[in-house]
Parts: C-alpha cells; sequence; structure tokens
C-alpha cells in the first residue's frame, strides 16, 4: 500500500511555524517624565479665569487619577508689564475673579512651579468673543442633537470653540418620599421630607467642538454640539445646557484642531494619523521639555437653555436602581429587641425610614416603621443632590 506524505509535510510545516512562534510582551514604559499640562483659557471679561496645571503620569499607571501641580505661582502678564496672580483654591486649579483686561495690549502667562521650573507662554491677542446667537435642541432618533449660531461680530472672528455644561433632573422612586429618619439610635419626623426630584449640575463635556467661518462678519449657523440619548435618563425631567464660547486665534484653531483629529479622529489604517498639536506654553532654560496646552485670551460668552424632556417625542424614566427598592417593614415589638434591630438596619445608612404604620383600631398610635435602600430615597447616593441649582426654573 502507498502512503502519501503530503499528510506528514504538512504536520511538520504547522508544528514548525507554531513552535517559532513566541508571545511578545510590548514594554510599557514606566518612566514618569512629568510634562506639565495646562488647562484653561485666560478670561479677559468680567467671569472668571481659571486654569488647571497637572503632570502627564506613566503609562502603566492608574490612568483615573491625575497628578496635580500645587504650590506653583500662577501670573497673567501684560505686553505692558502689567501683572494679574491667580490664587489655587483646590489642588492644581488657579483662578482670578473680574480680570477685566484691556484690549489695547497682549498677554501670557508665566508660571513659576514649587520646585523651581519655569514656563512662559507666547503673548497671544486678547480676542473678544461676539455673542451666542442660538441654542437649538433638534430631536434625532432616539434623542436630541444640539447646535449653536453665532451671528459673529466686528472684530474679524473667524475661529471658534465652544465648550459646555449640562445639567437634568431625575427621579428617585416616586412612590417613596422618606419623612422620619434614624439619628442618634431614635426615629424623628423630619420638619419636611425630602422631594423626590433629584439634580445633576454642572457636568463638563469632554469633547472638542470647534469652527471656522469664511463669511464677512464671521457668522457661524448651527454648528453640531453635543448629541443626547434618551436612553441616559438625561431628558426625562428637565435638562438646561450652559454654552461657552470662545473666539480664537488662527493658531489656537490649529491646535484644538489638530488636539480634536488625535483624540476623536482615529481608529483605523484608514484615518488621518496622528499630528503634533504645538503648544505655545514652553519650559524656560529647556528648549526640549515638551509642554501640553494652548494658552489663549479671550472675553466668552455664555447662552443657557432649558429643555423640557417630556415634550419629546421620546423620553426615559430614570430610576437609580428601579426592582431593587422594595419596602420593608419593621415593628417596634416586641420592645426588648427594637432598639438593636432598629441599629442594625439603620445604622449602617444602607436603609432609610419612608413613613410610620399606624395601628388600625388607633391611628394616633404608631407600630412601625416602613423602610427602603437608600439609594431609593436619597439623592446623594447617586451623585445628585435634592437641592436644585439658584438658575433653575420653579416647577
Amino acid at each position: 500500500m502507498k502512503i502519501s506524505a503530503k499528510p506528514f509535510v504538512y504536520a511538520c510545516f504547522l508544528f514548525t511555524i507554531f513552535s517559532c512562534k513566541k508571545p511578545y510582551n510590548p514594554p510599557v514604559t514606566t518612566s514618569n517624565p512629568g510634562y506639565l499640562v495646562v488647562e484653561g483659557v485666560v478670561n479677559s471679561g468680567i467671569d472668571t479665569t481659571t486654569i488647571n496645571l497637572s503632570r502627564t503620569i506613566p503609562l502603566s499607571g492608574d490612568s483615573s487619577k491625575s497628578k496635580p501641580e500645587t504650590g506653583a505661582r500662577v501670573i497673567v502678564e501684560s505686553s505692558k508689564n502689567d501683572q494679574y496672580n491667580l490664587t489655587e483654591t483646590v489642588a492644581g486649579t488657579y483662578i482670578a475673579v473680574n480680570l477685566n483686561l484691556p484690549t489695547d495690549r497682549t498677554y501670557r502667562l508665566h508660571i513659576f512651579t514649587s520646585t523651581n521650573r519655569e514656563y512662559i507662554s507666547d503673548f497671544v491677542e486678547n480676542m473678544i468673543t461676539p455673542p451666542i446667537d442660538s441654542v437649538y435642541s433638534v430631536p434625532v432618533k432616539t434623542g436630541v442633537q444640539f447646535f449653536v449660531s453665532t451671528t459673529g461680530g466686528s472684530n474679524n472672528t473667524r475661529y471658534y470653540r465652544w465648550s459646555y455644561a449640562e445639567s437634568w433632573t431625575y427621579l428617585i422612586d416616586p412612590t417613596e418620599n422618606s419623612a422620619w429618619i434614624y439619628q442618634n439610635n431614635q426615629v424623628l419626623q423630619r420638619l419636611y421630607g425630602p422631594g423626590n426630584t433629584c439634580y445633576i449640575f454642572g457636568a463638563p463635556s469632554n469633547s472638542i467642538f470647534i469652527a471656522s467661518s469664511y463669511l464677512a462678519n464671521g457668522a457661524i449657523s448651527m454648528a453640531p454640539l453635543g448629541y443626547v440619548d434618551a436612553s441616559t435618563g438625561k431628558l426625562a425631567g428637565v435638562y438646561s445646557l450652559l454654552v461657552k464660547q470662545y473666539a480664537l486665534t488662527g493658531a489656537a484653531y490649529t491646535f484644538w484642531y489638530l488636539l480634536r483629529s488625535n483624540s476623536e479622529q482615529l481608529g483605523s489604517i484608514f484615518d488621518a494619523q496622528p499630528s503634533s498639536a504645538v503648544s505655545n506654553i514652553h519650559a524656560v532654560g529647556n528648549a526640549n521639555e515638551p509642554v501640553i496646552g494652548y494658552v489663549s485670551v479671550s472675553t466668552v460668552t455664555t447662552k443657557r437653555i432649558f429643555l423640557q424632556g417630556r415634550t419629546l417625542p421620546h423620553f426615559a424614566i430614570y430610576f437609580p436602581a428601579p426592582v431593587e427598592c422594595p419596602s420593608k417593614n419593621i415593628y417596634l415589638a416586641p420592645a426588648a429587641t427594637a432598639s438593636y434591630r432598629f441599629q442594625q438596619t439603620f445604622g449602617t445608612g444602607d436603609s432609610l425610614l419612608i413613613s410610620a404604620i399606624h395601628d388600625t383600631t388607633n391611628y394616633k398610635i404608631i407600630i412601625g416603621y416602613t423602610y427602603a435602600p437608600t439609594n431609593c430615597l436619597d439623592c446623594q447616593t447617586t451623585h445628585g443632590t435634592d437641592i436644585p441649582p439658584p438658575y433653575w426654573p420653579p416647577p
């Protein structure tokens, strides 16, 4: 019987290939060059200037944590030798209120760190930002797409950047309303029970929104901002968007354009490859040290809109944990163990009282209480608050 050698040769070929393959674990950079990161805009108007300073961390580190640059001296300097000091309020955040900078000079940022390192930006033009004309909300698919328009102005503004902060309401379990509180090992009646409406406000956008105009007056029509899907629950009640508009120089627009391209538009080998977003901030005495960020100086214009989510073609009610909020009862009897049982139930803070259980024959007598998980009744457990922000419209 003739036996073919092909299967044997093929098997040897496969064995050779796979036996030669070794796992390759690319080295992870563990060194930490600690490049300075500068974020923020010098607001030359009457609003607050906020500059955030931080340091880069190793790729192998915890990317969810930042490393703020604390104890620095941050100064806004003008081309006519004016100086405006910023104050550190929280770690790495430096602010100045109502700079109201003159428009007949240029400005730069000067930074002295606590380790005697010095950084300085180029002098840049003080841009005057025209007002926002309109912010639009357009129902699209299962959410809302936002747009912004500006009529431009007489300042030859051609380049713009926008950021926004979101605020919205959501409901905790609407069937429950805690009128009682367990405090100091006793049950007390609240003067008023917390409401069912929770508020989250001031959530910043993480995307880059820019546009350029080629019209004579620098107008922009319906530049796209963010999209909010109804499934997030943000549109279930009242939703608010605070849009900030910044006028940019051509160089600043190029920086933000490259940064957006690098961070948002890459995904395959057919996409544009990363470009270097050139900073205008430099390390004094070390021209080779990279600094991340770009200093712009401009006034800032804002516009806030409110949206009633329930008026949309689609909306989503949001509860933190609707299927995990069953109410339970706890009784005063037997009295001998009541103190222990109440401490075990409410002492950890995982449960909150809802209402009293009254004797069916004498309504004035309380025989127990109903309770539910805290995350069903307390806005703070879902990162919200039951206190509306001052700009919120009355219900």
